[in-house]
This record gives structure tokens, C-alpha cells and sequence, in this order.
């Protein structure tokens, strides 16, 4: 899969760094409704099993509400990335779907135990050390927390996209979009089409 960014996404990462990396606040929205939808989960836990086999954590930890980067501006799934044709209608549903924030339920299926922890929202941008741009996790340190996006879908649930960081202390982590397709009944990374990830 090709990792794919423009210079005005890289000049925005340099200068201001990932927004992953503001303030950290305790709270659960008042109003937030509960994250229900099974093809989401299936999604998702296909996302966080294959990105834990790299944490050495015995056990996954997951916000227990859904975060999104910001739905306009730096960090945006379309300042981040050119949405191929096909994804346009999963796109239209994920950015539906990312303006309410809802509760996780112990509805995913993975080999690891995990569990749903007290939500601790990700605020701000404060300037901090740039995050280094690529596809390369390495590094990534046990004892962290997996944010997780709702699930954008097109109608025929056959293209989605997902939002997943990984944060691990101040300067450790990793962040990305996800395109992914189902193929004989199972969700998978979308070949040949560029996205956009990072880590720091």
C-alpha cells in the first residue's frame, strides 16, 4: 500500500504537529449514544488485532468512545488524502458518523484480551516535536491506548474507512486512516490506493 502525502499535509504535520498530541481531559459527552453497529466492530477488530501484535501488550486497551482528527482542516480524513472514487460514499458516512461521539461496547472480536477504558478525550495541538512520516511503527511501546473512529461504509458495505491512533506517552505513537475492502467475506486493506499515516 503506498503512503501518499502533499507538501501543504507535511508542511501542517511539521509545524504543528499531530493533534493526537494535545491536552489530555477526562470526559464522556454528555449526550453520546452507544456504538452499535456489528460490520463496525468486525472492522475494527480486524484494525486493532493486527496493529496489537506490535504493542507486546498482553492485554489491548481502548478508549471506550469513538475519536476522530478533526472533520475540516489539519488531520481531516480529506486534508489527509485524496478519496479515490470508489470510497467517496464510505467517506460521506464516515464524516457523518464522526460528528457525534458514541460509546464502544465489548463487542469486538479478538485473540487478545482487551479492555474499554475511561475515556480520555484528545484536545488541543499544543507545538510539539513534529511526528516522523511514513509507515513505520517500530518502536511502539506496550502499556498504550487505541482511539478508534466509527466506521465509514458505502452502501453495499463493500468499502469503509477507519480511523485508528495508538498513543503509548508524550512523544510515542502512531496514527492513520484506514481504506479497506471486503474480499470473500473479509475486511482488508484496499491495494493500490494512497493513504495516510503517521507516528512520532
Amino acid at each position: 500500500m503506498q503512503i501518499a502525502f502533499s507538501s501543504v499535509l507535511i508542511a501542517s504535520l511539521l509545524l504543528f504537529g499531530c493533534s493526537a498530541k494535545g491536552r489530555i481531559r477526562n470526559h464522556i459527552p454528555p449526550n453520546a449514544g452507544a456504538y452499535d453497529d456489528t460490520e463496525g466492530y468486525a472492522v475494527l477488530s480486524m484494525l486493532l488485532g493486527r496493529a496489537n501484535q506490535d504493542t507486546n501488550a498482553q492485554v489491548i486497551r481502548i478508549n471506550m468512545v469513538t475519536h476522530v482528527e478533526s472533520l475540516n482542516g489539519t488531520h481531516s480524513l480529506e486534508d489527509c488524502l485524496k478519496i479515490p472514487e470508489e470510497f467517496r460514499e464510505a467517506a460521506n458516512d464516515y464524516e457523518r458518523r464522526a460528528n457525534t461521539a458514541l460509546v464502544l461496547k465489548k463487542k469486538f472480536t479478538l485473540r487478545t484480551s482487551y479492555d474499554l477504558v475511561g475515556e480520555t478525550r484528545i484536545t488541543g495541538s499544543g507545538l510539539r516535536n513534529p511526528p516522523a512520516i511514513g509507515n513505520d511503527i517500530s518502536g511502539k511501546a506496550p502499556g498504550g491506548t487505541f482511539y478508534v473512529s466509527p466506521v465509514g461504509f458505502d452502501a453495499s458495505h463493500t468499502h469503509a474507512i477507519a480511523y485508528e491512533n495508538y498513543l503509548c506517552g508524550n512523544r510515542c505513537g502512531w496514527g492513520g486512516f484506514h481504506l479497506l475492502v471486503r474480499n470473500a467475506g473479509r475486511w482488508e486493506e484496499a491495494k493500490d490506493v494512497n493513504t495516510c499515516a503517521w507516528h512520532y
